[in-house]
């Protein structure tokens, strides 16, 4: 029975997991600019000491950092403390109704508190939607928390974070604990994408809800004494390096209604499950279903896998090398029933800069938003006069106001010597003319980092990395990135258009949206090494593009679709000469026909397609699909 791939052999699951950098003694700190930055404490009186009531500093500095109205946008800084609150933070319309931000950022994991009272009467004890049901939308974006615990005490029916956010959100670095009801719930349709990375939850019924989304990603994360550690419906879920512990089921993936087509999916890249239901699976299964590089100890089974459109299907344990729930898709019998398994990289660690002294503000060098000014010239001295004194931080102050309202890039600017981390502080919006180009050579730093920088919905600048050894890092950014090079990219939270031109060049990305129509591939990797774990896209036309010999892997792909014409018969994916695995891959299309042509694939002069045949359901849910 072809019911399931698996191998004796897998490769050590320590060697994975690797969980984020320890932070300096310092923890995260920003400069001393009022314009840029809201102290909790310095600015908003917060105490931060266990005792005073902080549910009014923090949620005033919630709303400044969002908001547009007579000001710009800033990060919220939190010192490290004890935040003592005892109602629910929510992320609320500022005065012009925008549905961006917030920026937060603590000065450490273990060092931020956020504490909710015992016996709060709240249902979470921060949200980042201002409604609990009915988002009326899907343009809520840029969510940011990074570096603090949410501990919800002894609540019973409180969540930790209700997390809304699309195209771009992340939680990084941060610690869900308590005795409450879900730790991280996704609680409203029209959420997604986003991504929740190096991030620890413990003590939940249910530690990670991921439903009706439109689609999310893990990234190391550890899930501990809960009931249910990951729980899917609705969803297309990437999960890397997935830690549960002490929790009688660690991963369900559900069937609502019996409905195949709502199903959850899931693709899991490295998973370490321990001490649960010794009469139960690690991973119960009804949906569409890929696993790799699985651990288990202390189930009866692995994985159970029982989904509609597919024969039952079981992993033992305690290892469990690659498994699929369904049949592999294939355009070609010689294609094998098992992923190519390219090399995966954690993103490089950038060290924070914990001396004010070396960031420079660009603005001081006379780049100004909204007064449709070319500021390359500006953003270039600033670059260039941090590197003559070997400072490490180029900093962007967040826009505001209505439109225009936006920084221009109309030539290339250079990143030089020991400049490390291009960084806006709120919302760094960039709209780039024909030429705007930041540029990374041999020049360059060995590790540059660009963090919030966005043009939404105005052309973004490229970024392109054409050094020999370089490596480019990329974090809530929408800018176009380039490979060009032989030096390494990474990418995560980011609504990017992405094309790797250089032969061997490697780019791994984390959470992924490129969205719009294009005939060639809004993602294009022309001879090198593609990795994405967790990529939502929507528009016609082809989504990836692999040719010159280039090799591409994605785990869990959800697909919206506007409606395709039946004359157009571009496909999602167009793999020619190349090769290119997908697992986990929904595709939905609402009162509207799905693509077409799911996959074309071509070897040599010979073209295969999965096409559409007349009368079938356009909706897919995949488990793999194997072009190499």
């Amino acid at each position: 029975m072809r019911s399931l791939i698996a191998a004796i052999a897998i490769g050590v699951f320590a060697t994975l997991i690797l969980s984020s950098p320890a932070p300096s003694a310092k923890g995260v700190i920003f400069p001393n600019d009022s314009n840029a930055v809201i102290d909790v404490k310095r600015d908003l009186g917060a105490k931060g000491d266990g005792v005073h009531d902080d549910t009014e500093a923090l949620q005033k500095g919630i709303h400044l950092s969002c908001s547009r109205q007579g000001t710009n946008t800033k990060v919220l800084y939190i010192p490290n403390g004890v935040y003592r609150v005892t109602k629910k933070l929510v992320v609320q319309f500022p005065e012009d109704r925008s549905g961006i931000g917030p920026w937060i950022y603590g000065q450490s994991r273990d060092g931020v508190i956020i504490k909710l009272d015992d016996g709060a009467n709240v249902d979470a004890v921060l949200q980042t939607h201002p409604r609990d049901e009915n988002p009326g939308s899907a343009d809520w974006f840029m969510r940011t928390i990074y570096n603090l615990t949410i501990d919800v005490g002894n609540n019973p029916n409180t969540d930790g974070i209700r997390f809304f956010s699309n195209n771009t959100g992340i939680i990084k670095n941060v610690r869900i604990k308590g005795r409450g009801r879900i730790g991280i719930n996704s609680f409203m349709n029209l959420n997604g994408p986003n991504i929740v990375q190096d991030t620890i939850v413990e003590g939940f019924e249910i530690g990670i809800r991921s439903v009706w989304m439109w689609g999310q990603t893990l990234s190391r994360v550890t899930i501990r004494n809960c009931k249910i550690g990951l729980e899917v419906e609705g969803n297309s879920v990437a999960v890397e390096n997935l830690v549960v512990e002490n929790t009688p089921l660690p991963i369900h993936n559900k069937l609502p209604k019996d409905w195949f087509w709502w199903s959850g999916v899931l693709a899991i890249v490295g998973g370490r499950f321990v001490n649960g239901d010794p009469n139960g699976p690690a991973i119960l299964n009804q949906g569409v279903l890929y696993a790799r590089d699985i651990t288990v100890s202390g189930f009866k089974l692995a994985i159970k896998s029982e989904p509609l459109k597919s024969e039952p299907r079981y992993a033992a344990g305690p290892k469990v090398a690659e498994f699929v729930s369904h049949d592999v898709k294939r355009l070609f019998d010689e294609a094998p029933l098992q992923a190519m398994r390219l090399p995966i990289k954690q993103e490089p660690v950038v060290p924070w800069e914990t001396n004010p002294n070396n960031w420079v503000c660009a603005n001081d060098f006379g780049a100004t938003y909204g007064d449709n000014k070319d500021d390359t010239e500006a953003i270039q001295k600033a670059i260039d006069f941090a590197a003559a004194n070997r400072k490490t931080v180029v900093y962007l102050r967040g826009i505001g106001g209505s439109d225009p309202n936006w920084y221009t890039l109309n030539g290339e600017v250079y990143l030089r010597g020991t400049v490390r981390h291009i960084i806006g502080l709120g919302f760094g919006r960039i709209i780039a003319g024909e030429n705007g180009k930041f540029v990374i050579d041999d020049k360059s730093a060995p590790v540059v980092k660009f963090e919030n920088i966005q043009a939404f919905g105005g052309r973004p600048p490229i970024v392109e990395n054409r050094s020999k050894n370089r490596v480019l890092v990329l974090e809530n950014c929408d800018l176009k990135v380039l490979g060009t090079g032989r030096g390494d990219i990474f990418v995560t939270n980011c609504p990017s258009h992405v094309e790797i031109r250089s032969k061997g060049q490697n780019l791994w990305a984390r959470q992924l949206n490129p969205e719009g129509d294009s005939d060639v591939g809004l993602v294009i990797n022309a001879g090198g090494n593609l990795w994405i774990l967790g990529m939502k896209s929507e528009g016609r036309g082809v989504r990836i593009r692999t040719c010159d010999d280039g090799r591409t892997e994605v785990f869990g792909v959800f697909m919206y679709g506007f409606g395709t014409p039946p004359e157009d018969n571009r496909p999602i994916f167009d793999i020619d000469n190349a090769k290119m695995c997908v697992m986990g891959i929904r595709e939905i299309a609402f009162n509207a026909p799905t693509y077409n042509v799911k996959v074309r694939e071509r070897r040599g002069s010979e073209v295969r397609e999965f096409r559409l045949k007349p009368g079938e359901h356009g909706w897919i849910g995949w488990a793999l699909y194997s072009g190499w």
